[in-house]
């Protein structure tokens, strides 16, 4: 009898466990979208990657064909100045100060802004509750007559709905 019971406890707590996921997945590469993954995307990797379209892409509108407003469209955020995506981005974001700043002054890059940014290619790498995002994003100052193509990695550690920042090459 005491060999079943603790057979039933061992079984009780495994279930009780949350599942820890392991993957690595390209969202964006060549222009062509994943959308299969960003049919099932869970809340931490939708936050992460609204997240990065918001800070690093132009204002969306009804006409743009650009890849961030395909991106947002596949996730289902038709207006990444709504204010409910913008509390969800808050809630994820609340401990980064900066992202908090921003957030609150939407859109973030506007349509018509001398700034131009592309999204090149972005990838998602999940290792238990560490999330990481790989972003390329090409870009032009008309202005200033610049452009760059830069590169950038993102890790963050998933707490209660929220995440914390645990790299600085950003």
């Amino acid at each position: 009898m005491r060999v079943f019971y603790l057979l039933f406890l061992l079984i009780l707590l495994s279930s009780c466990q949350e599942k820890l996921e392991n993957y690595s997945v390209v969202i964006l590469e060549k222009n062509t979208i994943n959308s299969e993954f960003l049919q099932t995307i869970n809340a931490p990797e939708k936050a992460l990657l609204g997240w990065h379209l918001f800070s690093f892409g132009n204002e969306c509108d009804e006409t743009s064909s650009k890849i961030k407003c395909q991106l947002l469209h596949e996730l289902k955020i038709e207006d990444e100045c709504n204010s409910a995506h913008l509390n969800n981005l808050l809630q994820w974001f609340s401990k980064d100060m900066l992202a908090v700043y921003k957030l609150n002054s939407c859109p973030n890059i506007a349509k018509k802004s001398a700034i131009q940014n592309t999204f090149e290619f972005i990838s998602l790498d999940r290792k238990e509750d560490t999330l990481s995002i790989k972003y390329t994003i090409e870009g032009i100052n008309a202005v200033q007559e610049k452009s760059w193509n830069t590169t950038h990695t993102g890790t963050y550690l998933i707490r209660n709905n929220t995440f914390l920042k645990i790299n600085i090459n950003e």
